[in-house]
């Protein structure tokens, strides 16, 4: 066994330096997200409302778990971008029917956003539905993201057969109605 005797000033170095190690790894481990670790650049495209969602940078990925950068995706779904002074957090604000306000925590990756070099990223799908939007997967790389109030009003009525057909089943397919009267 070596002991060292170390001067009082060299110790509190010493003691800041592993404790600024051990915190970068329990942040890194809360994150889930590492520079190197396994996230890869994606050419995946959202649309809102038809109108595709230019981003800056890049949407990434990381275990087919989507992320697209935060701010030019609430601007497209109108929603108000705060970030809490102090807090490990961003509070989105807006909706659609009223005013709801939805914090989201960095750490949490799966439900929340993470922060990468001082960048805010989170899952479009997550986000959409949380504010009530509807989602459609177009492709495996293109997201669909409509306002309800786009939507058509669901109803159903009996095909060729006589079997019952709701719109909601063509929803993200081309579907052509041919509505005639004899009156």
């Amino acid at each position: 066994m070596i002991i060292a005797i170390v001067s009082g000033r060299k110790l509190q170095t010493l003691v800041g330096f592993l404790t600024l190690v051990m915190l970068s790894a329990v942040v890194g481990v809360q994150i889930g997200f590492t520079k190197g670790d396994s996230m890869k650049r994606e050419d995946f495209q959202v649309s809102v409302n038809g109108r595709r969602v230019e981003f800056t940078l890049s949407p990434i990925s990381k275990d087919e778990t989507r992320f697209v950068p935060l701010k030019p995706f609430a601007e497209q779904l109108g929603l108000k971008v705060e970030y809490p002074q102090g807090t490990e957090m961003v509070v989105l604000c807006g909706g659609i029917e009223s005013e709801l306000c939805v914090p989201l925590q960095f750490q949490d990756g799966k439900e929340g956003a993470v922060n990468i070099d001082g960048v805010t990223y989170v899952q479009p799908v997550h986000l959409a539905r949380t504010f009530g939007f509807e989602i459609y997967e177009a492709s495996a790389n293109t997201l669909e993201i409509i306002h309800p109030t786009r939507l058509a009003p669901e109803f159903t009525l009996p095909d060729l057969e006589g079997n019952p057909r709701h719109l909601k089943e063509f929803r993200g397919k081309k579907t052509f109605l041919y509505v005639w009267g004899s009156w």
